[in-house]
């Protein structure tokens, strides 16, 4: 008996090992250069006392005591308008959901249950039974034994829960009206009534020889985790999100007064099946600091906003604007850079709106001072366009499109910015665009005579009347297609035009300037508008919109549309709208205005090559210098632009694995090896996926960096059916489209394939197209199936890869091993070809030479 408490004590006090959930990195990405602007959006948020929160509030706080972080309650309690914290508490799930790649969430939709549950059960949330039960959910098994010499007690088992991952135990204790969790670590005296036992060994005992269920309940208690730590596993984000949040909704810091501004509102056109909402702010050049730029006066500004419909958050919106100014005479105090001139300031925001009554509310902070301004007005969207005077609550603001000859145009009035026509091109849904498809064409606005199409830049035919459609043939293998459809009034000159991208793939980050028009001209104020197509899983920090190199506004969400002041006196220059993601990859695109027809728009073509370099033994090489390697594109020698041996580059890789029949006896095995090899590659940089194939292709789990999801997909697969390998390594490869860096795609196969529509040849060639790194692993494929070893083999060549053939599944983690010792250490060669200038777009082979007579395997051409 005495060993049976021995041992009780000897467990009661370890710490049961418990799941930490990881941060979620929700930072807002927001850059704002100004320090005063930093510390305005930062500061820390005070609970207003003589606020009161609406019940569904209190009852949030409530319900998610446990999780919120003192920094959340702080700004959840500074928040004024109801509207702002409804959005807090989608934004408090958003950013503890545990998979956001799925459409659910998880940790939503367990407590919802178990709050549903609790509720039913208990009093209210205070008792620790419910508070338990909205962490855990409900035990597998319950124990309540009464004893005379214990308090009235309740023990909880558990095989696991989703924050413990193994078997466990809570103990709730009466304690007056309400029951308590007990904590090993609180001993076993605190659950004795009365006892003349001295210590927790001595308590022990008597439990066991006093109680009717004692041995069950030490037993039980011996697994109980010290609960006094639960702060080191309850899931929690970083505190930055709400900061961020704070930050950019209207809310103004504590002693800060805002001046009143005016908001001059207009509705100049349609967008689809929206109205064109625009709201100038009547800021003049007076109101505001400025400093020296570029040799010009510039102001810079920061501005957020809300639009609420009824008592919902509508849309929220952050702008930054950098708007150079004309010269003019400066104030008494040439240090303020103050510039006395009445100007109107281009501050100029655009929206979407569906009809109906809205509330616009913003805050407007001068960067390079402590002044803060806001505005708060009602407003009508209507359903067509009308006239800015009959429907502006802010008219009378002095507003002027037409500029002066100093080169600062006051377009205050931009809001009344004609609208024109747009043409949306729309192409087949789905993921692979072959064969005959069609593509469909949506023109609106007046002056449109008649819409005409161009595939790749070749013209195909037009229409005068609607439907604007037409059907295209492109070809059996995918590749990538540029279809355009174009707007002409009656004289034949452009008015309007859109395009779409055939086989970009899904990962594809985009942006393009459909406004201004290439080869347009313009003075005094010009519309520019992007269009920005976002990776899935990614998301986009924002837009900067430059003309020439100036930057001009800052947009962090759409609709990126910005009207910019074009001087006069600029007889040539450029719209350039730069877009950035959150993991910091950016992609542009230029517009040249008032050019001359010479002028062309020319693409740079920057070759990336991933090189890995071994000696005769086929050791890896470190330690050379860029001196020591040639490049040569279709026979010439190109100069290299960047050279380095790269270590802990961010990888994409994936893996795909043979699932036909031949591989049910190796399955087990081949799991257990990817699913070393997911953890050997993942970082928090990387990102990997897992792709099956028999009869047909399967992406698995999709590019992500929890092993998690990974390993839980390699959990369900069965081996069945034939090998369709070529059909499988198109869609597979497709499936990196878009991405860009050291992408790598592992093949594990056992034979050749046996049901593809593809040839061989065909999928070569697509694997030139793609620039993905082929590794192919041959599982138990004879020496004498010299055909299925030579494709594979020259698969990975020409791609940069490496083809291993093992006989064992129990050989995959070393081959595994180095291809990941492989990605994690190469050098990157790149350099601009000189044959950008060619016409053409055919296969330009690359041929990489290293000198000490070591060899040097990259991919062995590629497609421009």
């Amino acid at each position: 008996m005495r060993a049976r408490a021995a041992h009780f004590l000897a467990l009661q006090f370890i710490v049961g090992i418990l799941l930490a959930l990881q941060p979620s990195d929700a930072g807002s990405g927001t850059r704002v250069a100004n320090k005063k602007a930093i510390e305005l959006a930062t500061e820390p948020a005070t609970a207003d006392p003589t606020r009161t929160l609406a019940p569904r509030h209190e009852s949030f706080l409530q319900q998610v005591d446990q999780l919120i972080t003192p920094t959340e309650r702080e700004v959840f309690l500074a928040l004024s308008a109801d509207y702002r914290r409804d959005e807090f508490v989608r934004r408090f799930w958003r950013v503890r959901d545990p998979f956001p790649e799925t459409p659910r969430n998880e940790l939503l939709d367990r407590w919802e249950v178990h709050l549903q549950i609790a509720q039913e059960r208990y009093p209210d949330l205070e008792d620790a039974r419910a508070r338990f039960l909205l962490l855990h959910g409900p035990a597998q098994s319950t124990l309540a034994a009464p004893c005379e010499r214990l308090r009235e007690l309740e023990v909880w088992r558990y095989a696991r829960s989703p924050l413990v991952p193994h078997e466990f135990s809570a103990v709730f204790v009466r304690r007056g009206a309400r029951f308590h969790l007990w904590s090993p670590s609180e001993g076993l005296r605190s659950l004795v009534v009365w006892s003349t036992a001295l210590g927790d060994h001595e308590a022990a005992l008597e439990i066991q020889q006093e109680c009717s269920r004692g041995e069950e309940l030490m037993a039980a208690m011996s697994i109980s985790p010290d609960w006094s730590r639960r702060g080191e596993w309850l899931p929690a984000p970083n505190d930055e999100w709400a900061k961020s949040f704070l930050a950019r909704s209207t809310e103004l810091p504590d002693g800060v007064e805002a001046q009143p501004v005016a908001i001059d509102v207009t509705y100049p056109g349609r967008h689809q099946s929206r109205t064109v909402v625009q709201a100038a702010i009547g800021l003049v050049a007076s109101d505001v600091t400025s400093h020296e730029r570029g040799g010009r006066r510039a102001v810079s500004l920061l501005v957020d906003g809300e639009v609420v419909r009824g008592e919902e958050l509508f849309d929220s919106f952050r702008y930054r604007f950098d708007l150079p100014l004309a010269p003019g005479p400066a104030a008494s105090d040439p240090a303020g850079g103050r510039i006395a001139a009445g100007e109107h300031l281009p501050v100029i925001v655009e929206r979407f709106l569906r009809p109906g009554e809205y509330r616009m509310v913003l805050r407007v902070q001068d960067l390079l001072a402590e002044t803060v301004f806001r505005a708060d007005t009602t407003f009508s969207v209507p359903a067509r366009p009308v006239d800015h005077a009959a429907t502006s609550p802010g008219s009378g603001l002095g507003l002027d499109l037409k500029g002066d000859d100093a080169g600062a145009p006051s377009p205050s009035a931009a809001a009344v910015l004609p609208s024109e026509p747009v043409v949306r091109l729309r192409g087949p849904s789905g993921d692979l665009a072959v064969g005959r498809i069609r593509v469909n064409a949506l023109a609106e606005g007046e002056g449109i005579a008649r819409v005409g199409f161009e595939l790749n830049g070749q013209p195909l035919l037009s229409k005068a009347r609607a439907p604007f459609d037409v059907e295209l043939d492109v070809g059996r293998v995918p590749r990538r297609h540029v279809v355009r459809a174009i707007a002409y009034a009656a004289d034949g000159s452009e008015l309007a035009a859109d395009q779409v991208e055939l086989n970009a793939g899904p990962h594809r980050f985009g942006l393009r300037l459909v406004e201004p028009r290439r080869g347009g001209s313009y003075h005094g104020v010009v519309r520019a508008a992007a269009e920005v197509e976002v990776p899935r899983l990614e998301r986009l920090d924002r837009v900067e919109f430059f003309l020439n190199e100036t930057l001009v506004a800052t947009l962090y969400q759409p609709p990126f549309v910005q009207p910019i002041a074009v001087p006069s006196d600029l007889p040539l220059g450029y719209v350039r709208a730069v877009g950035w993601l959150e993991n910091g990859a950016s992609v542009e695109d230029i517009v040249f205005v008032n050019a001359p027809d010479e002028v062309e728009h020319l693409d740079v073509n920057f070759v990336e090559l991933y090189t890995t370099v071994s000696d005769r033994r086929g050791r890896p090489v470190e330690g050379l210098t860029a001196e020591e390697f040639r490049v040569l594109e279709d026979g010439r020698d190109q100069a290299i632009r960047r050279f380095e041996l790269v270590r802990d580059l961010p990888v994409h890789a994936g893996v795909i694995l043979d699932l036909s029949t031949s591989m049910v006896d190796r399955l087990v095995e081949a799991r257990e090896a990817a699913l070393h090899f997911f953890e050997q590659v993942i970082t928090e940089r990387d990102r990997a996926c897992l792709m099956t194939f028999n009869d047909t292709y399967q992406l698995v789990v999709g590019f992500t960096n929890s092993v998690e999801l990974l390993a839980g997909g390699l959990a369900d697969l069965v081996a069945e059916g034939e090998t369709a390998l070529y059909d499988s390594l198109i869609q597979a490869l497709f499936y990196f489209h878009g991405l860009k860096g050291k992408r790598a795609l592992i093949l594990l196969t056992d034979g050749e394939d046996s049901r593809s529509q593809y040839r061989y040849e065909e999928v070569l060639e697509f694997a030139r197209h793609s620039r993905v790194a082929i590794y192919a692993i041959g599982l138990g494929i004879d020496y004498r199936d010299v055909d299925v070893r030579s494709r594979l083999t020259r698969l990975c060549e020409e791609t940069g890869g490496r083809c291993s053939f093992v006989d064992s599944v129990r050989e995959l983690p070393a081959v595994y091993g180095s291809i990941q010792q492989e990605l994690r250490s190469q050098y990157l060669i790149a350099y601009q070809s000189d044959g950008d200038g060619r016409p053409g777009d055919g296969f330009r082979t690359v041929d990489l030479r290293v000198e000490r007579g070591l060899k040097a395997r990259t991919m062995r051409g590629y497609y421009p």
